[in-house]
This record gives C-alpha cells, sequence and structure tokens, in this order.
C-alpha cells in the first residue's frame, strides 16, 4: 500500500510538472521576440531541414530561443511543414505567429505595377528595370505563350494587346513565364467582366478589332471623359471608310523597326507599314500596346457624335470636330494661341 502510495504521488507529481512545463510552454509561445522590431526579409531555401530553418531564423534575430521553437514544432505537428520562400517580419512576433507564418506559406510577395499603355517591348524592359529578370527572358516567354489568347483571338501572333496593364503581386523567383500567364489570365477575367456588362452580340466588332480600338484609345486619351469621344472618331472614320490617319499607329510601326526620332516628320507619314493609317485604310493588323479596361469599354461603347476629327491642345485635351473646315480652324487656333 505504502509503494502504491509512493506511486501515486510521483505520478500526480509529474503530472504537475508537466502542466506546468506545458503552462510555462504555452505562454512563452505567445510572449512577441522585442528584439525582432526591425523590418526584415528572409529567405527560406529550398532543400533546407527544419533545424536548418529555425537556426536561420534564430540568427536573423526573429526568434529567441532555437529549442523553443523546435518544441513548438513538435507540440504543433508543424515539424516538416516549413515552406520556402522569402518572408518580411516587419514587427515583433511570437514563436507561434512566426511558425504560422511560415508553415502556410504567407510569403512576401512583390508589386509589378504596369500602366496602361505600354507596350510589350516596354513591358519587358519594365520587368528588367523593377529587378524580375532581363527583358529578353519575358519578350520570350511572351513570344513562345501567343497560344493562352488565341481561345479569344485566334488571330493573334502576338501577346502585344493582352498583357493587362495592372498591379500584379509575385512571390521571389517568379519566372517570367509565370509572369505573361497571370497577365494573360486577367485579361481573360476583365474580358469576362465585360461580357456582362455588355453582350458580346452588342459589341461593335469581333474580340481583335476591340483590342486594336480600345489600344489605338489607350494611345490617344489622357483624360478619362475623352475616351468614348475618341473611339467615335475613330468609328466614324471606319464606318465612312476614311484613313484613320492615327500618329501613334505611325510611331508603333517606326519603333518596331527602331526607327523612330521621338518626333513624327512628313516622310514618316508615308513610312511603308500595315501599322501606318496614314497610308493603309481600316484598323492596324494589331494592337499596339496594352488598353487599361477603361479604353476597353470606349471601343465597346463609344459616345454617340458625329466627329471625324480631332487635335490635342493644351494639357493633353482634345478640340473634336465634324467637318474637316472645323477641324482646319481648331488647328489653325490652337497653333496661334501656342505661339
Amino acid at each position: 500500500m505504502r509503494l502504491l502510495r509512493v506511486l501515486a504521488v510521483l505520478f500526480l507529481l509529474l503530472v504537475c510538472i508537466a502542466l506546468g512545463l506545458y503552462l510555462y510552454l504555452h505562454q512563452q509561445f505567445q510572449v512577441p521576440h522585442a528584439a525582432g522590431s526591425t523590418p526584415v526579409i528572409i529567405e527560406i531555401p529550398k532543400g533546407l531541414h527544419t533545424r536548418q530553418v529555425v537556426h536561420l531564423l534564430h540568427e536573423k534575430n526573429i526568434i529567441a530561443s532555437e529549442n523553443m521553437v523546435l518544441a513548438l514544432l513538435i507540440v504543433s505537428g508543424n515539424r516538416g511543414r516549413l515552406q520556402a520562400g522569402e518572408y518580411l517580419f516587419d514587427h515583433p512576433m511570437s514563436p507561434n505567429e512566426v511558425i504560422d507564418k511560415i508553415a502556410n506559406g504567407r510569403v512576401y510577395l512583390h508589386k509589378f505595377t504596369v500602366p496602361e499603355g505600354l507596350t510589350l517591348r516596354q513591358t519587358a524592359a519594365k520587368w528588367e528595370e523593377e529587378g524580375f529578370g532581363p527583358a529578353e527572358d519575358f519578350q520570350t516567354a511572351a513570344d513562345n505563350s501567343v497560344s493562352l489568347i488565341q481561345d479569344l483571338d485566334s488571330g493573334a501572333r502576338t501577346l502585344e494587346g493582352y498583357l493587362f496593364p495592372e498591379t500584379y503581386s509575385f512571390p521571389a523567383h517568379t519566372t517570367a513565364m509565370q509572369a505573361v500567364d497571370a497577365m494573360v489570365g486577367r485579361f481573360h477575367e476583365v474580358i469576362e467582366k465585360l461580357h456582362q456588362t455588355v453582350p458580346a452580340d452588342h459589341w461593335p466588332a469581333n474580340m481583335r478589332a476591340t483590342v486594336i480600338l480600345a489600344s489605338i484609345v489607350e494611345s490617344e486619351a489622357a483624360h478619362e471623359e475623352e475616351r468614348a469621344l475618341i473611339s467615335s472618331v475613330y468609328q466614324n472614320r471606319l464606318r465612312k471608310k476614311m484613313l484613320l490617319q492615327c500618329d501613334t499607329t505611325v510611331i508603333y510601326a517606326l519603333e518596331l523597326e527602331n526607327q523612330y526620332k521621338g518626333k513624327l516628320s512628313l516622310r514618316d507619314l508615308k513610312f511603308d507599314s500595315r501599322y501606318n493609317t496614314y497610308v493603309y485604310p481600316g484598323l492596324p493588323p494589331g494592337p499596339i500596346m496594352n488598353p487599361g479596361y477603361n479604353s476597353l469599354i470606349a471601343a465597346i461603347e463609344p459616345a454617340g457624335t458625329n466627329y471625324y476629327y480631332f487635335v490635342r491642345t493644351t494639357g493633353g485635351r482634345h478640340i473634336f470636330s465634324e467637318t474637316l473646315a472645323a477641324h482646319n480652324f481648331a488647328v489653325a487656333q490652337y497653333r496661334a494661341l501656342s505661339h
């Protein structure tokens, strides 16, 4: 009986010790490591073992105790579940928060902002400028991914016009191919949204012509309220079988051949290219840049006008005219004011 009592006391003592240890550890797991207050991004390479990850966290002053975190990993069942990637630690975090972040792969995302109106070549250059990788890699990825858009435009030969301009969030080491896939995927989402706004059978043209026209609107419009007006001018000219005479299509043609000098000359307006809308009738053979949502809407729903001409004036604004005489007068007035 005495032996049983001793064993019972020892058992209770062990239970109390274990409970006390658990409560202590549980409390410590919740305590933020005050030293980890300076923002730091750390990268956990692929293939790193759990102990190596914990050592890295301690080395970078994200955690106070390696043993404490190893105990947490065992208790929480997260041992072996820590994911590779870049992680931002910008405020003191408890061991629980640190491990939860890494085990769930909440990696740091790098912003890649693509404004409306960039060409494919300019987007590739921006990819390099922002440190994601060589522009050549992006261009090659785009050239090899034309099939991504052919469900919407079977005639597409490049992704010009289909890399939707937006701010994207990519984890470290995102490849150019993954970025291109995301941008074309976003274009598909936007087209679906447009179809819900204006059913496809109410669009004035097919997908390809719509994107081409939207790219021209994007190239000309500096103010939101003018997009639908600019679209109406070009659609009115198309209906009348008039030359579009759009300067930005000539610039694009020259840039394709690395011949644009920064300003158009009369000789440039005679440059032999299907993109030269001073020479060839109708729309150019493809988009001249990547249009945003508002330019796409303007191409689908142009303003109802009788305008056939416009001239750019101060602040990127335009004067719209119904007749050539009125247009010439507007041009003359603007030139007189600007001299």
